[in-house]
């Protein structure tokens, strides 16, 4: 029988951390640890989604920090076993693909969570996170990226009903139409509670149909692959998100849709950095060209050609600057700076003609 596992633990923070702190913590660590990143695990990566399911958001941080005080573990909660329960199931895309604990903490406290609940549904997490990477070359001059990515919405053929538009409709059963039946359970501490469920027959409709929709299979959404082509802004820095309104999950059709907020990573690069919204890079010089100065040719991030200017006397480790030829600032006008850090090359190998002209120098300094 397992224990309950410490999510506090698995994010990094404390048991009395605030929500932004617990959500910026999740944020690093998925960041960290995505499979698609190089050095990521996947293992790791979905124990700290699964954390972030249950503290992330208030309600259920609530039953956990509940089920930690009266000490019950993952298998042995009040009323039932719930061994069953897969801790393990969280999909990174759009955070709602984690089994609903309400269901499990409802019987203990003498209260229904479930979405089904009529007249009291409470609504789901309708928004999706994906990552994406981009390369620096990509930050710097901005690009269109081509996404793909699972999202939940309702069934176009049956209107999100469930059932076939000609299929008639009779009073359940079960619940005579009120789409609730009430169940009286023994609770350890507590006595006998009536618990209000969902009728399972009528799904809380009320009404059963003959006919069910042959598209979502009365499930009243389906999973649907949306392909988006986005634009990445000049600037977008690592870890920065960019929110595209209505391209989340919409599973209910008189419900607006959730939102798709987009992480982006910006992968490193050899020869370039980036500090705040300046662009670097380093130039190696000889001494001559130190000495005297001289006008030099590179190439940019952006595969343009830049002529640089090296003034004369310029010393080692040297930083020169080319205005307006940085990253784009984000939400600002303007553009930092290029800055490039000067290395004077000394050479390991000298011909005799050199070593007497470098002698001759020598003499003269």
């Amino acid at each position: 029988m397992s224990e309950t596992k410490d999510y506090y633990k698995i994010l990094g923070v404390n048991e009395n951390a605030s929500d932004k702190e617990i959500k910026q913590a999740f944020h690093n660590l998925a960041f960290k640890y995505h499979p698609d990143r190089p050095g990521g695990d996947e293992k790791k990566f979905k124990e700290i989604n699964e954390a972030f399911q249950v503290i992330g958001t208030k309600e259920k941080r609530d039953q956990y920090d509940n089920m930690k005080k009266y000490g019950f573990n993952q298998g042995s909660f009040p009323g039932g076993n719930a061994s069953g329960f897969n801790w393990s199931q969280a999909d990174f895309g759009g955070f709602d693909g984690f089994g609903d604990i309400n269901d499990i903490f409802g019987s203990f406290f003498n209260q229904s969570f479930s979405s089904k609940q009529n007249n009291i549904r409470r609504s789901q997490n309708q928004d999706i996170e994906i990552l994406i990477n981009v390369s620096l070359k990509e930050s710097y001059v901005g690009v269109k990226k081509n996404i793909k990515y699972d999202r939940v919405v309702f069934c176009e053929h049956c209107e999100g009903k469930g059932y076939e538009k000609d299929s008639p409709l009779k009073t359940c059963n079960d619940c005579k139409g009120s789409g609730t039946i009430e169940k009286k359970r023994q609770v350890p501490f507590f006595g006998y509670v009536v618990e209000k469920q969902v009728c399972e027959k009528c799904d809380g409709e009320g009404k059963i149909a003959d006919k069910k929709c042959k598209h979502c299979n009365a499930k009243k959404h389906i999973t649907q692959t949306q392909n988006q082509t986005i634009d990445i802004p000049l600037g977008i820095r690592n870890g920065d998100v960019l929110e595209i309104t209505g391209l989340g999950n919409h599973q209910t059709k008189n419900k607006r849709p959730g939102n798709l907020y987009i992480r982006v990573s910006v992968s490193q690069n050899d020869d370039f950095w980036r500090e705040g919204d300046n662009l670097c890079t380093m130039m190696s010089i000889n001494f001559s060209e130190a000495a005297l100065g001289v006008k030099k040719e590179i190439k940019n991030i952006d595969d343009k050609n830049i002529v640089v200017e090296i003034p004369r006397g310029v010393d080692n480790n040297a930083v020169l600057k080319i205005k307006n030829k940085g990253f784009k600032k984000v939400n600002q006008n303007g553009f930092g700076d290029m800055l490039i850090s000067l290395k004077v090359k000394t050479p390991k190998k000298l011909s005799k003609k050199a070593e007497e002209l470098f002698d001759q120098l020598r003499k003269e300094l």
